[in-house]
């Protein structure tokens, strides 16, 4: 049963919000591409629909993701219910979104957790709470260069905005964005990332600090002029890459266009906090941030020697906790993993070396449930088996590969759109291999389609 009244870290976010109103009720809180809210706006639209909420103590709360000005408002009435946000994909399926729904609200959860994001564990979509250290603490803003006080004599860096284009589903975007908030800065964001509105809204807000995926800086190096792209980096203090691996082709690409000291790289996941290092360090790997611990295992779960690849683990000295709904709270010490690989040196530094777990794939920056793809293939009227892999893409990093047998005949576009019916964007196969089972012989048809 959820608590009877909201907890102490519920309290802290509405006195922040408050305050921000009252002391800075003027200054822009969330910019997207049609609407700015100030902090006074914020505030008065989160009591609103708080109101409407009505009261919800320590209950996960699915919320559409839609990366807008309305979306932090939603995100910030059900901090004022005292409720726990769960960002969801708004394209999520209707049967998917009620069973993480109901999932998360299983358990009692007494480290006053203030945020939920989908996790994939064993190959299935898990709720994980994530609380302990409050949100409204600088460290791991700080640690990324989010928060900081305004600089005498800029622009960007005077005004603080954080531009995100990545979807507020993902833990990493929705996570600074909301630190970003609460310590007082401003927040931009695209609700579809596209090259040139990037551009144009980059230019116009002068961002001290930037978050994009390897995809998005791809697609940016890919479509825009260099020169319009440099006008638009020209205020970025740090510009953070993250979600997925970046070739090292595209990194250094980038850094034509902008000072090493800008560009850096964060590891982590919702499990744990993770490494932070700027392009200009110019060494292997990079160091925890402050309050994170982390290590390399072996096989039997020992700490591994340096330089030895293994499971990487991670937890904290800070107070954040994580654990997944229907489970007990768990210590902040506590070790915890989601099957990523690297290695770790003398001095410390991690090298992420894989993120290839089974049952998991990360398409674009999305972690991807194999298990829930291959359940919902499989359960088409005509598909009488079917293989769910992925495989190496030069642009998405992964995408799913479906192999499958039929009992009749079935086209790549009819299956394609059944998909696009139950299946998020991410997770539907790019790739088809189909087969019918009367034809055991035939040769396979090789269908690419688009995600």
């Amino acid at each position: 049963m959820p608590p009877s009244s909201p907890s102490t870290t519920a309290l802290q976010i509405r006195d922040v919000l408050e305050a921000h109103a009252r002391k800075r009720g003027d200054r822009l809180a969330v910019i997207d591409a049609t609407t700015e809210l100030t902090f006074a706006q914020l505030w008065q639209q989160a009591r609103a629909r708080a109101a409407q909420l009505g009261p919800r103590p320590g209950t996960v709360t699915a919320v559409s993701a839609t990366s807008t000005a309305a979306f932090f408002a939603d995100v910030a009435a059900i901090w004022l219910t005292g409720g726990v946000p769960m960002p969801l994909d708004p394209k999520t399926p209707p049967p998917l979104r009620t069973a993480m729904t109901r999932r998360a609200s299983t358990g009692t959860h007494t480290c006053q957790p203030w945020k939920a994001v989908l996790s994939v564990v064993g190959g299935t979509y898990r709720p994980l709470v994530t609380g302990g250290e409050p949100p409204t603490v600088a460290r791991k803003a700080h640690a990324v260069g989010l928060g900081r006080l305004p600089e005498s004599g800029s622009t960007g860096g005077g005004r603080r905005i954080a531009m995100f284009a990545s979807p507020m589903y993902l833990n990493g975007p929705f996570e600074f964005a909301a630190r970003h908030l609460l310590l007082g800065g401003t927040v931009a964001t695209l609700d579809r990332f596209e090259p040139r509105a990037w551009v144009q809204l980059a230019t116009a807000m002068e961002p001290s600090w930037v978050f994009l995926a390897p995809i998005q800086i791809r697609r940016l190096l890919d479509s825009t002029d260099p020169h319009d792209l440099r006008t638009a980096l020209a205020s970025v203090q740090t510009l953070t890459h993250s979600a997925a691996p970046c070739p090292p082709e595209v990194r250094a690409r980038l850094l034509e266009l902008v000072d090493a000291h800008v560009v850096a790289e964060f590891y982590g996941a919702a499990e744990y906090d993770g490494t932070f290092a700027r392009a200009d360090e110019n060494r292997p790997g990079a160091r925890p941030i402050p309050g994170a611990l982390l290590r390399v295992v072996d096989a039997t779960g020992s700490p591994a020697p340096a330089g030895q690849i293994g499971v990487i683990e991670g937890a904290s000295t800070a107070g954040m906790v994580c654990h997944y709904a229907g489970q007990p709270c768990t210590a902040a010490d506590a070790w915890r993993t989601v099957g990523d690989h690297g290695t770790l040196d003398s001095n410390g530094r991690l090298t992420l070396t894989s993120v290839d777990t089974t049952g998991r794939a990360i398409v674009g920056g999305v972690n991807v449930a194999l298990s829930r793809v291959h359940a919902v293939i499989a359960a088409h009227p005509a598909v009488r088996s079917c293989q769910v892999i992925p495989i190496p893409d030069d642009t998405y990093g992964r995408v799913i590969s479906a192999r499958l047998t039929t009992f009749r005949p079935l086209t790549a576009e009819a299956l394609h759109a059944y998909c696009a019916t139950h299946l998020r964007p991410a997770e539907r196969p790019r790739h088809l291999h189909v087969t019918a089972a009367d034809q055991p012989t035939a040769e396979e048809n090789d269908h690419a389609l688009p995600m």
